[in-house]
């Protein structure tokens, strides 16, 4: 920007420019008068003075002849004689020579009105009376030593050639020089009498002439400053007058533009402010701001503190780093908006009851140039919320859909008696962990043996959905552990505690009453499905889901034994569980069931949920991925063999792997770390002792937490089911190649006295 860019401002500059040097000339004319009006002041103070130079010309003469005629001394009055002859003399040359004079300081003064015609007359008129005057002073002027004749006796005698009648009066004895001082005293005091009060007559003539035009200059003087006056003020005025008739006008148009502004921001309905470089929010915002952030008063605002009451620590201090991004000369503006972490924030505002309102914000960020440099930064917020809530729903909606179809579809792959088995015994574990719920507790004690209850059922629900592939009931089991996990690690438990817990089991409950639903539904459209095929005759249900599954020719068969329909119902969901598994581990692993159709159903439940959690463990923490395997020069495919088959004094359940075997000191080092046993102990234990570790309660070496490990509850659960039948679990392993877990469990009848 030049320097005589001046915008819009470029005209009152001007005329204020204009103005000003109106009134320096103003001024100029004023000081070269003022200068004229003090020169003749000191003209007419000048000439007063020589007013009185001709009358002490002729006094000073009259004294000397007086002196002379006395016989006195002559000096000083000569003396003073000659400095007033002297002073007239000089003055009279300075004025006849154009008016140049000097005052007492020595300042030289010019008279301009002595150059007039009148003063020139006047002037040449004292000159030439002057003239004689000072041809009478010349010789006395230039007289020199002493009068009178040297000291005698007698006086001398008179001559009477000199023609001194005075001298002969008064008997006073002169030399010739005397003699002749004393008649050109007598001429020069006969010529000033004469010419003296002519002279003092011009000079007072003169300082009348210097006087007149004094006061003229002093009338000018006045005229001049009452008209500057009057004219700068008219000038002023003029100034001021087309200035505001502009800036009224402009006021009128930025008022308009300002109101026009406001409406906008009053009417607009997202957010809108704008931030400076140290991040302080803009006066100009919009009014929807106020509500969006339930507040009225901006002032001195940064935008940290706009957001710190309503964001957590870590989302504010990404914001802050986005914004100094923002800042950033050589910034991508539209690269960096892709990486906004504020396009959709959670926020939360306090409200009147105590609580808060959970709402999401979406902010928008531009920069803003101004002459090519970056100035600020306008900032868009939109209340998005509605919009969040909507897409949540959506996404809820349609993943339940989802679910539901997945769920459908697995039920048309699960045998329905395994699926009505898994119903009724988890129906069963559920009812068990509302009757927990309900038993009174008041000590510790009874409230962490309340949640080892409870984790017990949920876990084997949980287990045998994931069996069957029930995503939905497996995460919602889940989510129950986790549940339960937080009140594991609490200090201190009270009963209220438990009062989410009945939320999920009652969420539990409806989703596998769906489940049932579900499953009634599907076995009703077999029914019919098998009716139409038969030509009004009848086929099992579980024929039809054979048929829709592709396995089987839907004609009619004699009804299976129960203890086949026991064997393929397990072994089919061990088979499941064991690709499923092994599918999320990124392993190979083939399952071989031998004796499942000889488990009595006393033991049903029980050798399903122990069976489940093995081949569950063997697939996580036993079996290799096929690299792993590849370098122990073992096949791709890890095998897993469950065998159960009868006892002289009764059963014996066997689950084998050919995995990696237990890691003993890997198991000592976990157990460690978690707390169970100190360094010193594990230092102490035998292999068949540091096996017994995976038996205790929490007790895992999974790294994370998933669904299929981790929470340190699946061999737990089998020492106590098998502990509660009343037998035993024997473990073997090999490191590198194999694991075995060995059950007895005792006769049928002693498991039901059990």
């Amino acid at each position: 920007m030049g320097i005589l860019d001046l915008g819009r401002y470029k005209g009152i500059v001007f005329a204020m420019a204009g103005f000003l040097v109106f009134i320096a000339v103003i001024l100029a004319f004023n000081h070269g008068i003022a200068g004229q009006f003090a020169d003749n002041v000191a003209g007419v103070k000048f000439l007063a003075q020589q007013q009185t130079q001709p009358a002490a010309v002729y006094a000073a003469s009259r004294e000397l002849t007086a002196r002379l005629k006395s016989g006195q001394q002559i000096d000083e009055q000569l003396e003073v004689l000659r400095k007033a002859a002297h002073s007239f003399d000089h003055g009279l040359s300075g004025l006849t020579s154009g008016g140049m004079i000097s005052d007492s300081s020595g300042e030289v003064i010019a008279l301009s009105v002595l150059r007039g015609s009148q003063s020139e007359a006047l002037l040449g008129s004292t000159a030439k009376l002057w003239d004689g005057y000072k041809q009478k002073l010349t010789p006395v002027l230039n007289f020199a030593g002493s009068p009178y004749p040297a000291e005698s006796a007698e006086p001398a005698a008179p001559a009477a050639a000199n023609k001194a009648p005075a001298a002969v009066a008064t008997g006073v004895q002169y030399s010739p020089r005397g003699r002749r001082l004393l008649a050109s005293l007598e001429e020069l005091n006969e010529y000033g009498a004469a010419s003296h009060a002519p002279l003092q007559k011009s000079m007072t003539e003169l300082a009348a002439i210097v006087e007149a035009d004094s006061a003229k200059n002093a009338a000018v003087l006045k005229g001049l400053q009452v008209g500057g006056i009057i004219a700068a003020l008219l000038l002023l005025g003029a100034i001021f007058f087309y200035f505001a008739r502009n800036l009224r006008k402009e006021e009128l148009v930025a008022s308009r533009a300002r109101k026009e502004t406001e409406d906008i921001l009053r009417t607009v309905n997202e957010g809108l402010f704008l931030l400076d470089k140290d991040l302080k929010i803009g006066t100009e915002r919009s009014m929807a701001l106020n509500q969006i952030f339930r507040r009225d008063d901006f002032t001195g605002f940064t935008f940290d503190q706009l957001l710190k009451a309503i964001v957590p620590e870590k989302t504010l201090r990404t914001a802050m780093d986005y914004v100094a991004l923002l800042w950033g000369e050589r910034v991508n503006e539209k690269l960096v908006k892709t990486i906004n972490p504020l396009n959709e924030v959670e926020v939360h505002f306090d409200n009147p009851s105590g609580g808060f309102d959970t709402h999401f914000l979406e902010f928008d960020f531009n920069r803003v140039k101004s002459e090519g440099t970056l100035s600020h930064l306008l900032v868009t917020v939109n209340d998005v919320t509605k919009r969040v809530m909507l897409s949540r729903e959506l996404q809820e909606s349609q993943e339940k859909a989802q679910a539901q179809l997945d769920l459908l579809l697995r039920i048309l792959h699960v045998e329905p008696d395994s699926l009505t088995g898994f119903l009724t015994d988890a129906d069963v574990s559920l009812k068990m962990v509302n009757s927990i719920l309900k038993e009174p507790a008041r000590e510790e004690s009874a409230f962490r043996a309340k949640i080892d209850g409870i984790y017990r059922q949920v876990h084997a629900v949980k287990g045998e959905a994931a069996a069957l592939g029930l995503k939905t009931v497996e995460q919602r089991a889940h989510a129950f552990e986790e549940s339960l996990n937080d009140l594991k690690g609490r200090q201190t438990l009270s009963g209220s505690d438990f009062l989410p817990l009945v939320v999920k089991l009652d969420d539990l409950f409806n989703h596998l009453a769906q489940v049932r639903e579900m499953l009634g539904r599907l076995v009703d459209l077999h029914q019919a499905i098998a009716t139409k095929r038969t030509a009004g005759g009848h086929m099992d249900a579980e024929k039809v889901d054979q048929w829709l599954g592709g396995k089987q020719d839907p004609t009619p068969a004699a009804a299976p034994q129960a203890s086949e329909e026991v064997s393929t119902g397990l072994e089919r969901t061990l088979e499941d569980l064991a690709a499923r598994v092994a599918s999320s581990q990124a392993k190979q692993v083939a399952l071989r069931c031998k004796g499942l159709e000889v488990v009595p159903e006393t033991y049903r439940r029980a050798v399903k949920d122990i069976t489940i959690q093995l081949v569950r463990n063997a697939v996580v923490h036993g079996i290799e991925d096929p690299n792993e395997r590849a370098e122990a020069h073992k096949t791709q495919t890890g095998t897993l063999a469950v065998e159960f088959a009868r006892r002289a004094d009764g059963y014996e359940l066997i689950v084998q792997d050919d995995g990696r075997g237990l890691q003993l000191d890997r198991i000592k080092e976990v157990a460690v770390e978690r707390g169970l046993i100190t360094p010193a102990q594990a230092a102490m234990l035998d292999p068949r002792q540091t096996m017994a570790l995976i038996f205790r309660p929490g007790f895992s070496t999974a790294d994370r937490v998933t669904t299929d490990a981790g929470r340190g509850a699946g061999m737990d659960l089998v020492r106590i089911l098998v502990a509660e039948l009343g037998g035993r679990v024997g473990l073997a392993s090999a490191g590198g190649k194999f694991s075995k877990f060995k059950i007895w469990l005792p006769a049928a009848e002693r498991a039901v006295a059990a």
